[in-house]
């Protein structure tokens, strides 16, 4: 028989546990398998850029890259943030899963055809005024509002923590661009228009995964789900969508904008140099994405601070070895798989390494800030480093080419890194050297992990 005081404890306890799957053994979980979903898009990335190097050629390389820059760039003006707001939203359990998919849906849809109607517009400026390339950056628009939607089934899927599914979508993205590319290479049709298709098209291919996600009904409507109308979450996407719409922005143009300078300020054969560098160094962000991924919408749900800073550390460890490994092989495995022409890849390569060692603390700082309701103090940080990176891109790039833009892109990134952790400290109890060093704890975190990943191999 249960006294009160135990039944009340009891009732304490369930309370207390993690919601959604969140708990410390089900985010290793999610991580692990988030970390098998990132790596699909590197590696897919590092097979075919000597596919697209050899096939296409430097400035080939590089008309391509100048293309599909505005798509990536249109796409996260199109979203307005609610892709990320329909994570938050959904793992909060604020509202059910079909009123704010199809809320999200609609709002997209009249951004991003807005967006879709500015890049034709302005496609004659954006392409330099040469016809070719801007018949190319009007063909990559086309992928503008598929991949919006895609967008926003992959956001749903993260709000459940349905890691699998957003893994076997990644997987099924770079699958399909590697053997599309491998493809037009054996018949001898890979040109830059082919490969704009592809690369533009892959993203649309890996969304069909969610469909079955879509006609199944979601069950039970989510807590709270009763209580909201259309209206109220119309209203709640917008508001935090806004909020994580200028930092996105930001973090586009931080990653991306300098692709589409390098061609106007250096020509079209340093961007393609400085493509394959950006293309190598994405690697060991296969492991720092995942713990983002899983940390948003598991801290979305539920609050755990001491998780958060071993995450970074853990994550930061995990990244500098991934980070070591790449830059030893580099002087001999660039030129092997690209070929001599883009040997100058390398120290460009090395700067961005470096770069993404330095900031990987604070990119997780970041996602606390979203998680926690914060986001436009996130949106802060990532502004000021974009106007630190594009005003470094017209001062290094014209003199020291790709290397130069590696290092405005390399200064950007730890400028909003370190300015999401300070940021981070001043609204909440951590300091600064929680997310630095090692500790004894996150060597057992990274067992857990590697255990989960052995396990499901």
């Amino acid at each position: 028989m249960r006294t009160p005081g135990r039944e009340s404890r009891v009732t304490a306890q369930r309370r207390a546990r993690p919601v959604s799957g969140v708990g410390e053994g089900s985010t290793s979980r999610h991580v692990a398998v988030s970390v098998v979903g990132n790596a699909f898009a590197p590696l897919a990335a590092l097979a075919t850029a000597p596919i697209m190097a050899h096939g296409l050629g430097v400035a080939g390389r590089g008309d391509v890259a100048a293309a599909t820059a505005p798509l990536l760039l249109a796409v996260s003006l199109g979203s307005f943030g609610i892709p990320s707001a329909v994570t938050y939203l959904l793992a909060k359990n604020t509202a059910s899963r079909n009123l704010l998919a199809s809320r999200a849906l609609l709002l997209v849809l009249l951004g991003g055809a807005g967006v879709a109607g500015l890049v034709v517009a302005l496609a004659g400026l954006l392409s330099g005024g040469e016809p070719p390339l801007r018949r190319l950056v009007l063909l990559a628009s086309c992928a503008i509002l598929p991949t919006l939607f895609g967008a926003i089934l992959q956001a749903v899927a993260a709000g459940e923590h349905r890691w699998r599914l957003v893994a076997t979508e990644r997987f099924v993205t770079a699958a399909s661009r590697l053997a599309a590319l491998a493809a037009l290479t054996v018949c001898g049709r890979l040109d830059a228009t082919s490969a704009v298709v592809v690369l533009a098209a892959a993203p649309v291919a890996g969304a069909l995964v969610y469909l079955p996600m879509i006609l199944r009904p979601p069950g039970a409507l989510r807590r709270a789900g009763h209580s909201l109308g259309p209206a109220t979450v119309a209203n709640d996407l917008i508001s935090y969508g806004l909020r994580v719409w200028v930092g996105s922005i930001a973090g586009v143009l931080l990653l991306r904008l300098d692709q589409a300078l390098i061609g106007p300020l250096s020509g079209t054969d340093v961007l393609g140099v400085y493509v394959v560098a950006a293309t190598i160094a994405d690697l060991p962000l296969v492991v720092n994405s995942a713990v983002r991924d899983v940390l948003f919408a598991a801290g979305s749900a539920e609050q755990r601070g001491d998780a958060l800073a071993r995450a970074a550390r853990v994550s930061t460890l995990l990244v500098g070895v991934v980070v070591m490994g790449v830059a030893i092989v580099l002087p001999w495995g660039l030129p092997m798989l690209f070929g001599d022409a883009f040997a100058s890849a390398v120290p460009a390569c090395w700067v961005l390494l470096g770069g993404l060692v330095v900031s990987n603390p604070g990119s997780v700082a970041g996602v606390a800030l979203s998680s926690r309701g914060r986001p436009g103090l996130r949106s802060l940080a990532l502004g000021a480093a974009c106007v630190v990176n594009i005003a470094l891109v017209f001062v290094l790039t014209p003199i020291f080419g790709a290397v130069g833009a590696a290092a405005a892109t390399a200064a950007g990134s730890i400028a909003a890194g370190w300015l999401n952790l300070v940021l981070l400290c001043r609204i909440s109890t951590h300091r600064l050297r929680d997310f630095t060093g090692a500790r004894v704890a996150d060597l057992a975190s990274i067992r857990s992990v590697a255990r989960t990943m052995i396990g499901r191999a």
